[in-house]
């Protein structure tokens, strides 16, 4: 029983023969003595990987306030007087026929960003370990401009003679003749014609304006929105001994702390005229809030060189449509002042500060040469999140009368002192609780052995290739395309504002990088 110096071999619960080792000592199933460990003290590892994110995207929520009136149903009495019931109900009865229809948030492309990650750690030799990780996505700009689907698109060489025409003093004459005051070698039949197709029939933004249904708000010269979507984080991850310790699978506990922010940012830029406009032939005085446009078909059927005319029903029958169409300008009574072209914006923003504990277990499948691990943590992290909102021009800038009992007058008009009397602020700053999940899975392969040139290199000797997928998800979070109060009527003192709504945030990446043992 006896082996030179070594400790006699017996069975448990005698003593073991690697007593002055520093090992771990088990007992098998047989009740002998066993071990599996080494005297090598901590290995180190350490790993670099590119990033390939996409953040959650808004979603198809409602770009404005739910339950207002559309902008058909708005003018749906004016617009029959200046054609017929059959044209409003070729609107009304076909949802794919845009009248300045409000938009939604899926029209928003994918919030894709490109990252890094660093991970730096040692595992001991009972095989528990330590971790930090560091990780960083770039920000994701994603915009949408109602241009894109109008069925028919601005002409650069019209733009310098429209910028004239939407400037005073050569704004549309606001008598209500329909006559624009005069440029230079330009005639007002050209006039006409480049209006007819500079003004487009974009989107609307629905408004509650204190009334009972709202308004929807028309923009005829540019309609886009813009989202903005940036995160990174770090956390530190200790690893315990595997309680299941099979020759190829290892299951672990993980306990660490994470901190994480979340910057979202929101934008929407509208531009109208500021015209109403009709048919010539069919015009008897100004109509509130119409602004009248041939059915959205993308063809020209009056053949006048206009596809989807402003201003004009496109009639390929000779029936009610002309080639002249009729514009003005609104007047407030009170000032003399006519509407003028109008920018109205609305910037919202929340940054999101999670820090907190996580727990989670870590799997590891297979040997040195290929290996898949994971890990899946939980966590309760404290969440201060920061809420700004700011913008300008809320209202439905067409209506001018103040002492309109039905349509009275939304926007207050700019002066000397006060030039942005329609803009707006609001800031807010909250702190709760936000739950947090992160699943991740790796493969890892000894790659760089076997491909020449790289096998030679001594930095790749002890590397890994790494390819992996993580997802991020984390609830409660304040996004700034939702926490908005949609209103506008600054006449009567109402602003946009701002209406915390919660809900989850999250980003999946997909990662390849090298791995190092030292």
């Amino acid at each position: 029983m006896n082996a030179g110096t070594q400790a006699p071999l017996n069975a448990f619960p005698q003593m073991s023969p690697f007593e002055k080792m520093f090992q771990q000592h088990r007992v098998d199933k047989n009740g002998l003595w066993s071990y599996k460990s080494t005297n090598a003290g901590k290995k180190y590892f350490f790993s670099m990987e590119a990033l390939f994110a996409r953040y959650q995207n808004p979603g198809g929520a409602l770009i404005g306030n739910v339950g207002s009136i559309s902008y058909l149903d708005l003018v749906e009495d004016e617009l029959i007087d200046a054609t017929d019931d059959e044209f409003f109900d070729q609107f009304s009865e076909n949802e794919g026929l845009n009248y300045f229809n409000a938009a939604h948030y899926n029209k928003v492309p994918k919030l894709n960003a490109p990252g890094s990650r660093l991970r730096w750690g040692w595992t001991n030799d009972d095989q528990s370990g330590f971790e930090f990780t560091g990780w960083w996505i770039a920000r994701a700009d994603s915009s949408w401009s109602a241009i894109e689907d109008s069925t028919h698109k601005p002409n650069p060489a019209n733009q310098a003679i429209m910028d004239i025409l939407l400037s005073p003093p050569n704004f549309i004459d606001p008598t209500g003749t329909g006559v624009v005051s005069s440029i230079p070698g330009v005639t007002t039949a050209e006039i006409n014609t480049i209006l007819q197709n500079e003004l487009m029939n974009l989107a609307g933004l629905p408004l509650d304006d204190g009334t009972v249904n709202g308004v929807t708000v028309p923009y005829d010269l540019d309609f886009r929105v813009k989202v903005v979507s940036q995160a990174w984080g770090t956390n530190a991850t200790w690893m315990s001994t595997p309680f299941v310790d099979k020759k190829a699978l290892k299951i672990r506990t993980l306990a660490g702390a994470r901190y994480m922010q979340v910057r979202e940012g929101f934008g929407f830029v509208g531009v109208d005229s500021g015209l109403l406009y009709s048919d010539a032939n069919n015009i008897a005085g100004i109509r509130p809030d119409l602004k009248l446009f041939s059915l959205p078909t993308g063809t020209d059927e009056n053949e006048d060189g206009i596809i989807d005319n402003a201003g004009v029903v496109e009639d390929d029958d000779a029936g009610t449509g002309t080639s002249t169409a009729f514009f003005v300008a609104p007047v407030d009574p009170v000032t003399g002042l006519a509407v003028t072209p109008t920018t109205t914006y609305v910037n919202s923003k929340v940054d999101t500060n999670l820090a907190g504990p996580e727990l989670g277990i870590q799997f590891d499948i297979g040997g040195d040469k290929f290996k898949i691990w994971g890990q899946t943590k939980v966590g309760i992290m404290a969440n201060q999140e920061t809420i700004e909102l700011e913008g300008d021009n809320v209202g439905m800038i067409i209506r001018a009368d103040p002492d309109d009992i039905d349509r009275p007058k939304a926007l207050i008009d700019p002066t000397v002192d006060d030039p942005n009397p329609n803009a707006f602020t609001d800031r807010q700053t909250h702190t709760h609780v936000s739950p947090l999940f992160e699943q991740s899975i790796f493969m890892e392969m000894s790659l760089f052995d076997k491909i020449p040139v790289l096998k030679r290199m001594k930095l790749l000797e002890e590397a890994k290739f790494k390819f992996g997928y993580t997802y991020i998800v984390a609830g409660e979070i304040a996004r700034p395309f939702d926490s908005i109060r949609w209103q506008g009527m600054p006449t009567r003192g109402l602003f946009p504002s701002i209406n915390v709504k919660r809900e989850s945030w999250s980003v999946g990446t997909w990662s390849l990088g090298i791995d190092w043992l030292y």
